[in-house]
């Protein structure tokens, strides 16, 4: 199997299973956080989006975010340069309240355009060094710098499944195990 198949099967596979995750939550349920320094099921979904939006179309194709070109910032009341990494306390109590509508549409414009991009790439892309961080401006550029694309994929997976995990846990907290 070569990687693009390999991570197109997980970008596909993931969105199953989040949107199962997702499944009958409240808005509340969706918004609530265990502990003031904890993410809400809502925040880590967000995140995972504005991660993936910014490996692909900042990292990979060094475009504009969907969340900049697209206007999601605007729609869910963020800021235009924030991801959600090393977010404070204070940061995390004044992160909104989404709505799963809102979270389903630029979730799943992200993933439209990663796949899109997926298809588009040669396995000779995969050992391509872009020499940018994912998020301009982070200041982060330097520990990006020589990743490969291959290299890109190995951390959002890992990063993914770790996220997905976190949001399967704190539906656990407020369901048990309703399935």
């Amino acid at each position: 199997m070569q990687l693009k198949d390999f991570a197109e099967q997980f970008f596909k596979e993931f969105g199953v299973r989040l949107y199962r995750a997702l499944d009958g939550l409240t808005f509340e349920e969706l918004n609530w956080r265990p502990r003031p320094e904890a993410n809400s099921i809502a925040f880590i979904v967000w995140h995972v989006a504005r991660v993936e939006d910014g490996w692909f179309q900042h990292f990979v194709r060094d475009t504009t975010a969907i969340w900049i070109e697209q206007g999601w910032y605007e729609r869910l009341g963020l800021p235009e340069k924030s991801s959600g990494f090393g977010y404070s306390v204070e940061q995390l109590a004044a992160f909104p309240a989404l709505r799963e509508e809102d979270l389903r549409g630029y979730f799943d414009a992200v993933r439209k355009s990663t796949l899109v991009c997926l298809s588009d790439m040669t396995e000779a892309d995969l050992d391509r060094v872009p020499g940018r961080s994912p998020f301009p401006g982070s200041g982060s550029s330097s520990r990006f710098a020589e990743f490969t694309i291959a290299r890109m994929f190995r951390q959002l997976i890992g990063e993914e499944y770790q996220h997905l995990g976190h949001v399967s846990y704190i539906r656990g907290l407020q369901r048990g195990l309703d399935g």
